[in-house]
């Protein structure tokens, strides 16, 4: 629903990114044929409508493409606008000192820095968004050391490596979990912990499901893979990053709970496993979308197990946080609001 009360801000700013770029090549030229006036505005009309139409189309490769694409155009329109908002003010200070002043001075000067700071601008987007395009995938590992003094435990030492936010679909593939897989294998964990959101809504954008599973099942781990689900884990309609309200309970495509198990990943839903009778991993089912066969998540008092993955830490049950209950260690994505 956002989404649809957004999209005459999100026209209005690609209309406004369009007509300010023919004005920047009026002024850089003063003699623009119209039909290169008219393409700028059909390539900005194609641009914003890519993410649109990717919503409508039925499922396919087609309708993926759209949406992949889509999702590039927004994260330029939102650095574009940063260089138009100066500019405009820019644009307004001047009109303001002209008035108060009575000045007749021309507009040659401030035409120039226009023109100069809209280059800088066309530039900076260019250079910020190409950046993002070519590393949006790469990957950082980040070290911590825990110590945690446990009684009756024979392990000395475990290394486990926790990651999140795959959101496979239509901008995360094979190449993207090829890479994963390899940061981790060269982590040499003991267990891995998979954090939620590892699909990206729709199931049907995953472009080679077989493929994606085979990789999975490479990752090399002494006590195993085990993984719960986040609040993009749900098969539903999405736009722009929002969702839509609907009747029915939102609910993971049975498809993804059978990618998981042939995959050689655990998914812990509201339960938790027994790792060499020394700890207990527990996964805990997204606050707001606890998914299919779920009604209410288990109250924490009711959690005894003291290793815990939740994709929502910090929300309050009996009064209390979850971080103020009895657990050596919360493995938590990140929740949105804010990212912790």
């Amino acid at each position: 629903m956002l989404a649809l009360i957004l999209s005459p801000l999100y026209i209005f700013a690609t209309w406004l990114i369009a007509f300010m770029v023919n004005r920047w090549l009026k002024a850089c030229f003063k003699h623009t044929h119209i039909l290169v006036r008219i393409l700028i505005y059909g390539l900005f009309i194609f641009a914003a409508s890519a993410m649109p139409i990717g919503f409508l189309l039925p499922y396919s490769k087609i309708k993926f493409a759209f949406q992949h694409y889509g999702s590039m155009w927004l994260g330029v329109l939102m650095y574009s606008m940063f260089p138009a908002v100066i500019y405009l003010v820019f644009c307004l200070i001047w009109r303001i000192h002209k008035k108060r002043t009575g000045s007749t001075e021309s507009m040659e000067r401030p035409r120039q820095v226009a023109i100069g700071w809209a280059s800088a601008g066309i530039i900076f987007t260019l250079v910020i968004c190409l950046y993002g395009f070519i590393h949006a995938t790469d990957t950082r590992i980040t070290e911590y050391t825990v110590e945690l003094p446990k009684k009756n435990c024979e392990l000395q030492e475990l290394n486990a490596v926790m990651v999140a936010d795959m959101h496979m679909g239509a901008n995360i593939g094979v190449p993207e979990m090829e890479k994963m897989v390899k940061l981790i294998n060269e982590c040499e964990p003991d267990i891995v912990f998979i954090c939620g959101d590892i699909f990206d809504n729709i199931y049907d954008a995953l472009d080679e499901p077989e493929k994606l599973i085979s990789l999975y099942r490479e990752i090399n781990s002494k006590y195993g893979v085990y993984a719960c689900y986040g609040n993009h884990d749900i098969d539903e309609p999405v736009l722009a990053g929002f969702t839509f309200n609907q009747d029915a309970k939102k609910e993971s495509d049975p498809r993804m709970d059978e990618f998981l198990e042939k995959a050689g990943v655990k998914l812990l839903r509201d339960e938790g496993v027994l790792i060499d009778n020394n700890f207990y991993v527990y996964g805990r089912p997204d606050y707001v979308r606890p998914g299919r066969g779920i009604v209410l998540r288990d109250n924490p008092r009711e959690i005894i197990e003291k290793i815990y993955l939740d994709t929502n830490s910090f929300i309050k049950e009996d009064g209390k946080t979850e971080l103020e209950y009895d657990y050596d260690w919360i493995l938590g994505m990140s929740d949105d609001a804010p990212q912790i």
